[in-house]
């Protein structure tokens, strides 16, 4: 079973000391994500498992780049997820069919109670971003969900690219303002 009650910066703070039991728990308790995420934006369930892999061998290789003072650790691990995707989406752009939509939630095979809860979280990111103004939504959306670059979002939408970054920057504060306190701290 997974301790719930340590919080992922205290796990961080030993896998920083080469802790391998504490990263086994924060795979734990974060791989559905990860995963999810991962087939959002790749719609392959090998390419998908392969990024989620890649995303956590980073975070263990890079362990001493995490700050808890710029952001809590599984946005930071969502970051690396969201990175490695768009980079294998963008080797494979015309492999990858795009078929699932933006929020709908991929359970990885090997569901647990972790990631159910994390599903949860999902469903309410999805809810908090179906309340933003359209224009916000339409940006957040193809930039974490569908993979694209700022440029390629101002190709699509035929918007000027600063105002794509102030969209998103606008967006992502809003996010921030919803979020419920309790939830911000692991």
């Amino acid at each position: 079973m997974i301790d719930g009650a340590i919080t992922d910066e205290k796990l961080m703070v030993q896998i920083q000391r080469n802790d391998a039991r504490a990263f086994e728990i924060l795979y734990a308790r974060h791989r559905g994500a990860a995963f999810s995420l991962a087939m959002r934006i790749l719609d392959d369930r090998g390419l998908a498992a392969d990024v989620t892999q890649e995303a956590f061998i980073a975070l263990w290789r890079n362990r001493d780049q995490f700050r808890p003072d710029r952001g809590q650790l599984k946005w930071w691990l969502q970051s690396i997820v969201r990175n490695r995707a768009i980079d294998v989406q963008r080797r494979h752009r015309d492999d990858i069919p795009r078929s699932v939509p933006p929020f709908e939630l991929t359970v990885a095979p090997d569901s647990t109670e972790q990631e159910v809860l994390a599903g949860d979280e999902q469903r309410e990111l999805a809810a908090l971003v179906s309340h933003l103004p359209s224009e916000q939504r339409a940006v957040i959306e193809l930039a974490f969900y569908s993979g694209l670059t700022h440029a390629e979002i101002t190709e699509r939408l035929g918007v000027p690219l600063g105002t794509i970054k102030s969209r998103i920057r606008s967006g992502l504060d809003r996010l921030r303002l919803a979020v419920p306190q309790d939830a911000t701290t692991c």
